[in-house]
């Protein structure tokens, strides 16, 4: 194929076309996705449209089959490698990480079987009409609040090999005190578990915000993972601290578990206050 002026402009305007789609792709990439195939349309219109002048002009700048077959599969690879490159990457990637979907699928499936092992397990903790909780000597102070509510859930986290930790936040009506308690008892927390920004992913003003806000955290560290949540109760404010090994993960749904026994421990303890109290003073 000889070099004419007619080659040049007919390359030049596939260049032109390829040049701006690929600018609106880096521009903005969810246009460019969602109007791909109006602009792949526009490349072979326009294609079919210089081609037909210059045919119509007798100055088409191809004259053999084999360069026309040449011509026609290079425009077809710059279809597939500059318009059709998002979704043969995405082909690419699935099929490379088909191993890792099938392994991420079974650890599914096992995560499912625990968690159900876990809601059963706080289905058998919660307390029966027929067989009552039995409280010794509660006198609602702090200590007996803490002794009873951590042997509760301590039901629930032996049983996975979970350990758990409480402190203690003051509580007070105004806003500003008691998100500092908060922070001093996170300070505590930081200091017996050796917890550092880059370990759980956020500074301690986001920290304090997040636990103030009622949330809980996550953090994975490489010998062990914790989850770290509030509860705030009819009767006292904690921040719990729940550790696992590496062989076991503890995650925000068992902070969800345990946030449910602690909501049933208070209502219970609301609903057995007086008989408590008169029993305490006997």
């Amino acid at each position: 194929m000889a070099v004419t002026v007619y080659n040049v402009i007919f390359l030049l305007v596939l260049l032109v076309g390829i040049s701006f789609s690929i600018g609106l792709y880096i521009w903005n990439r969810e246009f460019y996705l969602r109007h791909r195939m109006g602009i792949r349309k526009i490349y072979y219109g326009s294609i079919v449209i210089v081609g037909s002048i210059l045919w119509a002009f007798n100055v088409f700048p191809v004259n053999e089959t084999k360069e026309l077959l040449a011509l026609v599969i290079g425009m077809v690879l710059i279809d597939l490698f500059v318009f059709q490159t998002p979704d043969i990457t995405k082909f690419m990637s699935n099929e490379f990480k088909q191993e890792e979907l099938v392994q991420t699928i079974n650890k599914n499936r096992g995560t499912f079987i625990e968690l159900s092992e876990k809601l059963i397990k706080v289905n058998e903790t919660m307390p029966k009409s027929m067989v009552p909780w039995q409280v010794d000597d509660f006198d609602f102070s702090f200590e007996k609040y803490e002794e009873f509510v951590l042997s509760y859930l301590q039901t629930f986290t032996s049983t996975f090999d979970l350990d758990l930790f409480a402190y203690y936040v003051e509580s007070s009506v105004e806003n500003d005190v008691f998100v500092s308690n908060i922070e001093f008892a996170y300070e505590k927390i930081r200091k017996d578990h050796d917890f550092t920004i880059r370990g759980v992913g956020m500074r301690k003003r986001q920290v304090i915000q997040t636990l103030a806000g009622g949330e809980n955290i996550e953090i994975v560290s490489k010998d062990s993972s914790y989850v770290l949540f509030p509860y705030f109760g009819e009767y006292y404010n904690l921040l719990f601290v729940v550790s696992s090994k590496k062989t076991t993960d503890v995650t925000g749904a068992d902070a969800s578990l345990l946030l449910n026994m602690l909501y049933t421990v208070d209502a219970w303890l609301k609903w057995k206050e007086d008989e408590l109290l008169v029993e305490t003073s006997s």
